[in-house]
């Protein structure tokens, strides 16, 4: 069994072909020796290893509505809360101490979007989404539209890439001027706020 280390049948044992050959077997059963005792003194646990240490685990968050949110109609945005969580790898959000943020722990630079679905009343209205910083008013990122009125259950979308500092944090905000009150939606996937570290930035 193994790789067989002896001199073929007229070969020369200092420099042909033959002796080459012989001379990668040894090298390579010497190398498989070696990881075969690494892996018996110190065996990899799977249990032990750390997720949040793993390379390929990304830093982000996806927090939703998981209720329906009151919008009134007026001349301000109304700031959403966002009070479930499907992922939070990086400490970005806490559910009931200021759940309308997704708050930077590490200074890098980010990837922030946001998908909101509310249901509106028979009226024409303008609706604008907008992605804020450290409570200002002034929007990063907009998504706005008209609608006729016809079509009750609309969708905002918003997308951004921000250097962010540590201790920063971010909210959504969606002013409604159709004079009616609108609920967001509750699922995940249709009234989402979400956060990604990118890759290469520390």
């Amino acid at each position: 069994a193994g790789f067989p280390t002896n001199i073929p049948a007229g070969g020369d044992n200092l420099n042909t072909a033959d002796d080459q050959i012989r001379r990668l077997r040894l090298d390579l059963k010497e190398r498989f020796n070696d990881i075969v005792d690494d892996i018996t003194t110190d065996p990899i646990v799977l249990s032990d290893i750390d997720v949040d240490t793993v390379i390929g685990t990304p830093d982000c968050a996806v927090v939703y509505t998981n209720a329906l949110f009151a919008l009134p109609s007026g001349a301000s945005a109304t700031i959403i809360d966002f009070v479930a969580e499907e992922i939070d790898t990086g400490g970005f959000h806490d559910n009931s101490v200021n759940p309308s943020r997704l708050t930077i722990t590490t200074a890098a630079y980010y990837r922030i979007s946001c998908k909101m679905y509310a249901t509106s009343q028979a009226s024409a209205f303008q609706a604008s989404l907008h992605l804020r910083k450290n409570g200002g008013a002034t929007a990063l990122a907009s998504d706005q539209k008209n609608w006729d009125g016809t079509i009750l259950v609309n969708s905002l979308w918003l997308d951004k890439i921000v250097l962010a500092a540590a201790t920063d944090y971010y909210e959504v905000a969606l002013h409604n001027n159709s004079g009616d009150a609108w609920t967001t939606l509750d699922v995940a996937n249709k009234a989402y706020f979400m956060i990604e570290r990118l890759p290469g930035t520390v």
